[in-house]
C-alpha cells in the first residue's frame, strides 16, 4: 500500500487530480479542492500523505498535505454511504475544525448542504463519528484544572481554531468536573456558532 509520495508535480488532471512523478513514474493523485488551490506550478517538488483506495476494478490514490487530513478522509469513509468522492466533497466544503464542530454539535442542516450528503447520511455521520472524534483529544481526569484547560486549548487549536476564540470559549465552560470528551464537545458546539 502506498502511504506517502514525493516528487515533481507534472500536471493537473482536471479539477481534482494531479500527476506526481517520483523517480520517473507518474501517479495520478486525487486531492481535496483546497489543497489543489494551494499547489505550486508544474515542475515544482511536492509531497503528499496517501490513502490508497482499492476497488474491484480500480486502485486510486488520494493525497493530503498532512497525516491529519489522511486520517480524517479515512475516518469519513468508514461511514456507510460515504465513498472517496463524497469524503473529498466534505473536506472541500468544510475545514477539519468546522467539520468536527458540526459533527459534535449534530448540525445535520450544515452537513446536508454538502454535495452527495443527504439528511440520512448527515445523521449517520454525526452518530458514527461523534465518539471517534471525541477520542482524538487527549484524555484527562474528571477533575477540571489548569492542565485540562491547556489540553483542551491545545486540542482545539490543533483542529484549526483561532487561539483567541478558543480561550474565550474555554472561559465560558462550566467547571463541573465533566470528562474531557464532554468539555471538548461543549467547546466545539460553542465554536461552531462563531462567525
Amino acid at each position: 500500500m502506498i502511504a506517502y509520495l514525493e516528487g515533481k508535480l507534472l500536471a493537473p488532471m482536471g479539477a481534482s487530480a494531479v500527476v506526481l512523478t517520483p523517480g520517473g513514474t507518474g501517479y495520478q493523485v486525487f486531492l481535496p479542492l483546497p489543497l489543489m488551490a494551494r499547489l505550486p506550478p508544474a515542475g515544482e517538488p511536492v509531497s503528499f500523505y496517501i490513502s490508497t483506495v482499492v476497488r474491484a476494478d480500480e486502485l486510486s490514490l488520494y493525497g493530503f498535505d498532512g497525516p491529519e487530513g489522511k486520517q480524517l478522509f479515512e475516518t469519513l469513509m468508514k461511514v456507510s454511504g460515504v465513498g472517496p468522492k463524497v469524503a473529498l466533497a466534505v473536506m472541500a466544503q468544510l475545514s477539519p475544525a468546522k467539520l468536527v464542530a458540526a459533527l459534535m454539535a449534530d448540525d445535520v442542516g450544515l452537513l446536508s448542504t454538502i454535495p452527495g450528503i443527504g439528511k440520512k447520511t448527515a445523521q449517520r455521520l454525526c452518530l458514527e463519528l461523534k465518539d471517534r472524534l471525541a477520542s482524538w483529544g487527549p484524555s484527562a481526569s474528571s477533575e477540571p484544572g489548569p492542565e485540562e484547560g491547556r489540553e483542551l486549548a491545545s486540542a482545539l487549536t490543533n483542529l484549526g481554531f483561532m487561539a483567541k476564540d478558543v480561550y474565550s470559549v474555554i472561559q465560558q465552560l462550566p467547571a463541573d468536573g465533566a470528562p474531557f470528551s464532554d468539555q471538548l464537545r461543549r467547546a466545539l458546539a460553542k465554536l461552531a456558532k462563531h462567525p
